[in-house]
């Protein structure tokens, strides 16, 4: 999902505008949102989390699964941090069942500074799942999510 920055004020918060369907449900293309920057918001990151951050250049909104320090993994559609799988209601489903997208994929263990993140519309996100998307440092972010100010739809 890559996010349009429409804002140019010097407050904290900051409007965004969503491109995207990675995040759906929670966010869809043309939502407008409002993001927290302030200065200590890397410092204040936690699992569950959605967050706006720099990737390759462009300007994304994931969730973070996984933090310095913990394990996650996916098996057959289950993610599993440290072990334990994940209660995930905020994911995308379509009948009652969770939408497609690589959902089996090996142990990683996340190193000094990194973050694991997935969009909630997993079918539909390009993701620390994949190896090309590569590393995503909390030095990327930018800042969290803090709520919607309009639905596009």
């Amino acid at each position: 999902m890559v996010l349009l920055f429409i804002s140019g004020c010097n407050s904290p918060i900051r409007a965004y505008r969503v491109t995207g369907e990675a995040m759906l449900p929670l966010l869809g293309p043309g939502d407008r949102i409002f993001v927290d920057e302030s200065g200590n918001t890397r410092l204040n990151l936690h699992d569950g989390d959605v967050i706006v951050l720099r990737h390759k250049g462009t300007v994304i909104v994931k969730r973070i699964l996984a933090m310095q320090g913990e394990t996650i993994s996916g098996d057959r559609g289950k993610v599993f941090r440290d072990g334990k799988q994940l209660d995930e209601p905020y994911v995308a489903r379509v009948n009652g069942q969770e939408i497609g997208g690589p959902m089996t994929f090996p142990p990683r263990r996340m190193g000094t500074g990194e973050v694991f993140v997935m969009g909630d519309n997993r079918g539909f996100s390009l993701d620390s799942r994949f190896v090309e998307y590569g590393t995503v440092y909390s030095s990327d972010v930018i800042g969290k999510y803090a709520w919607t100010y309009w639905h596009a739809k």
